[in-house]
């Protein structure tokens, strides 16, 4: 079984990390210190097939896996995503259960021999598909379900305050919703780390995602208040 696979059904967390940059040595760098899976997001980026194949072979080589994200849920797209190598694919956009069924099935299609080792990761981004949520954690074959707190604070009228009492309320009831149909909750951890883990840890989740771009910017200000205590 896929390790990642099995910490998932241990309960432990997983750490999916996105390189933030198109570059195997930095994904193989940062791969290093522990993480679980790399996030190769050809929705936000500038991938290109050829350099998706070399990410995932680079997380292959760090020995970790890479999930990839499409810029649209095209099969084709899935499928070639796939016979580039990544070890699971990241759905955007699902608003309910035939969707993720049938992205279920693209993968399947793909993969007919180890898709039970692929591993499918599901977006919610918005209140609807927070309400269609306990459906969708009855599919199966979905692996993790991940709450995309920035997209639906803004589709609920509260862009940019992903921390906003109605937006909190909505991604509690939905990692409620997700336990109980017996998925893995997923969430983006960008800032206020101290405060936000240990709350959605004590949620039930087990599965972040990190961006590089954060570590790099928390060292750089650590960095710019020792040197200005420094020189006091």
């Amino acid at each position: 079984m896929n390790k990642v696979k099995q910490k998932l059904a241990a309960r432990e967390v997983v750490t999916m990390f996105n390189p933030d940059y198109p570059s195997p040595r930095l994904l193989e760098y940062v791969a290093a210190f522990g993480l679980d899976v790399a996030f190769i997001d050809a929705e936000r980026q500038s991938y290109d097939f050829e350099r998706i194949e070399e990410m995932a072979r680079a997380a292959r080589a760090a020995g970790i896996t890479s999930v990839a994200r499409p810029w649209m849920n095209d099969p084709g797209l899935i499928t070639r995503y796939l016979d580039c190598g990544v070890g699971g694919i990241k759905v955007p956009h699902v608003e309910d259960a035939k969707t993720a069924r049938a992205m279920l099935d693209v993968v399947r299609y793909a993969r007919p021999k180890d898709y039970a080792d692929k591993i499918v990761v599901i977006m919610v981004e918005t209140p609807a598909a927070i309400a269609n949520i306990g459906e969708i954690a009855e599919v199966p074959g979905v692996d993790v379900i991940n709450i995309g707190t920035n997209d639906v604070a803004a589709a609920a009228g509260h862009p940019g305050e992903p921390e906003h009492p109605k937006v909190a309320a909505l991604v509690d009831d939905a990692i409620a919703r997700i336990l109980k149909g017996g998925k893995t909750v997923g969430l983006n951890v960008m800032t206020n780390w101290e405060k936000r883990m240990p709350y959605f840890y004590g949620k039930g989740v087990r599965w972040f995602n990190v961006h590089v771009n954060t570590f790099i910017t928390r060292g750089a200000n650590q960095y710019k208040d020792l040197l200005k205590q420094s020189s006091k």
